[in-house]
């Protein structure tokens, strides 16, 4: 820090009140004559007024004046936010030992004896403008370290520190009050892939966006119940990255908790606009409530944490409440994370392949590719748990990749064991689908196997393709140019976007076993789905039923038209050579009996 010297006072303002015009004339051409800029008052309520309006650097006021006393001036001026620290000198006698008390204790600065020693008098308030230049310069590092030590300097709010110190009180609070508190911790999904896609100065300016949002909900009275908006303060905080932790004191129940909540995961999950992009993310909430979840800080912030990755487990975008059960899935969780980042590269994932039977001509004419991992220190681990684990890491990229190079590898085998036109259909997640190197990893995993890409199928469900229409549009379109095919999986789960089928540039459609479940004894189940086999038909698009196990359900497809039947009725998922055998020999003709 540079110390100010006296010249750089120069221009500085200087107010002086004093009922004698005699002094006021003497003290106006003494500081003037020093390039100090002079106001003058003949009374207390002329000085107040005064400075209210020009804020001076410094003040001199006499003790004894009309209207307002020298005391009841500084008491004003130390009063107004920006008075708290101007320095303010009192005239009075040298031995006026009351006066001097008296000055002091309404807030004067130092005191000025009588009678004045004019020559002196310049470089007392030169020195006492220093020393306020001095305090203040110092004020502002402190508050600056304040700022960096208890604020996040990207968005403003308080950081992680400042929550815990704010957290520890609130518990205080509570304990006294006998009330209780929430937290709420929260996380931005798939906000990593946003940030390695469009860069961190992207990122940034989003995380900027989502923090503005939090706090204009939080403030918006239809998003707080009415039974919160007068009693509960409300902290939030960004603990760092795409994370962020709210504080919520004196909660009355769940229920407004739950508002709270869902207010924040719908204003969260609204598109936002940065850069000509317009971008969706959702947030995982987890919520621990005091003293329910938790005695302390340290314990509360740990199951709010809990919390937040059931609730990215159980599909995100929502949020959850801490209990006791979830402890058991969150250690799941990391055990999976843990486990997972060394898997590939021990060749633990192998693919098992699901036969695809033409209804027409009674063959499996296509096979789809399903990753199964067998962990050393966790077992079998089932695709729904690992899945979600490797979306929220990163890691489902490299393994996404592994998949297609493999599937790619074992149809070139099936392809040069005979086997012509037998095509192997490859999931891709959504978050593989928006990344800029999927068309070259696609190209790469065809030219190293050699597979002609007229083999190669690729699957999509509803969600990954609903946002951005346009722009994924483009993206399948790109895909159908390399000569891949596209299916779209789960139809009718989610957006049941019927209206988009003639848009998007799809081979195959995919009917979600969820509807071929009852769609032998549910007439409503089997009405939609012969209005989708329909509809297919007359867009030219195949049609796949997942999920067929019994003969009733084969049964009621083959009435309705349906092109191609998966399901446990012919065969589970199975290891590559067994498919070989499966391929070696006709399919059994009881299992097309009576259809």
């Amino acid at each position: 820090m540079t110390e100010p010297s006296l010249n750089s006072c120069t221009d500085a303002t200087v107010l002086v009140c004093d009922d004698d015009p005699t002094y006021l004339l003497l003290m106006e051409e003494t500081l003037s004559s020093d390039n100090l800029n002079v106001l003058t008052a003949a009374n207390g309520l002329d000085a107040l007024k005064l400075y209210l309006k020009h804020f001076p650097s410094i003040v001199l006021l006499d003790v004894h004046m009309p209207m307002l006393s020298g005391f009841e001036v500084c008491a004003e001026i130390r009063k107004h936010p920006k008075g708290k620290d101007t320095p303010i000198l009192m005239v009075t006698g040298a031995d006026d030992i009351l006066s001097i008390e008296s000055a002091y204790k309404h807030g004067a600065t130092d005191f000025l004896p009588k009678p004045i020693r004019w020559p002196m008098v310049a470089h007392r308030v030169r020195y006492m403008l220093k020393g306020s230049e001095t305090f203040n310069s110092l004020k502002q590092s402190e508050e600056k370290m304040r700022r960096l030590a208890y604020f996040d300097s990207l968005t403003g709010l308080p950081n992680r520190q400042s929550l815990d110190e704010s957290l520890e009180n609130a518990i205080l609070c509570a304990v006294k009050e006998q009330q209780n508190l929430c937290i709420m911790y929260i996380d931005l999904d798939n906000f990593k892939r946003i940030n390695d896609t469009l860069g961190h100065e992207f990122g940034d300016k989003l995380l900027k966006k989502i923090s503005e949002k939090i706090l204009h909900c939080l403030k918006d009275e239809t998003c707080i119940p009415e039974t919160l908006q007068n009693t509960t303060e409300i902290e939030v905080c960004r603990l760092g990255g795409d994370e962020f932790m709210i504080l919520l004191n004196n909660t009355l129940n769940d229920g407004d908790v739950k508002v709270v909540a869902q207010s924040l995961v719908d204003c969260i999950s609204e598109l936002v606009s940065i850069d000509d992009y317009e971008v969706a993310l959702t947030p995982s909430i987890g919520i621990a409530v005091y003293p329910r979840d938790g005695a302390n800080l340290t314990e509360l912030k740990k199951h709010a944490d809990v919390a937040m990755y059931y609730a990215k487990t159980m599909g995100r975008n929502g949020y959850r409440f801490y209990s006791e059960s979830l402890n058991e899935n969150a250690m799941k969780f990391l055990q999976i994370e843990g486990c997972l980042r060394n898997a590939l590269n021990n060749d633990e994932f192998s693919l098992h392949y699901q036969p695809q039977v033409c209804l027409k001509n009674k063959k499996i004419i296509s096979v789809e590719a399903l990753l199964r991992w067998e962990s050393p220190e966790l077992g079998n681990v089932t695709p729904s748990e690992f899945i979600p684990v490797a979306e929220d890491s990163g890691i489902i990229n490299d393994l996404g990749e592994w998949v297609m190079r493999k599937a790619c590898v074992q149809a070139k085998e099936w392809m040069d064991a005979g086997m012509q036109n037998f095509r192997v259909s490859v999931n891709l997640s959504s978050i593989q689908f928006k990344r800029a190197s999927l068309l070259n990893m696609i190209k790469r995993a065809l030219e190293d196997s050699g597979l002609p890409a007229s083999l190669l199928e690729v699957e999509l469900t509803e969600s990954a393709i609903m946002n951005d229409i346009d722009q994924n549009i483009t993206r399948l379109n790109q895909i159908r140019d390399l000569g891949v095919a596209i299916a779209l999986d789960d139809f009718g789960t989610g957006y049941s976007s019927l209206s988009y089928l003639k848009r998007f540039p799809i081979n195959t459609l995919k009917i979600d076993r969820s509807f071929i479940i009852t769609i032998d004894t549910d007439p409503e189940d089997a009405a939609i789905v012969e209005a989708i086999i329909t509809l297919a038909n007359t867009l030219k698009l195949t049609v796949i039923a997942e999920g067929v196990e019994t003969h009733g359900q084969l049964k009621a497809l083959n009435r309705f038209h349906c092109d191609i039947i998966q399901g446990f009725y012919f065969s589970k998922p199975l290891p590559a050579e067994q498919i070989t055998e499966l391929l070696q020999q006709p399919l059994k003709k009881a299992l097309f009996a009576q259809i």
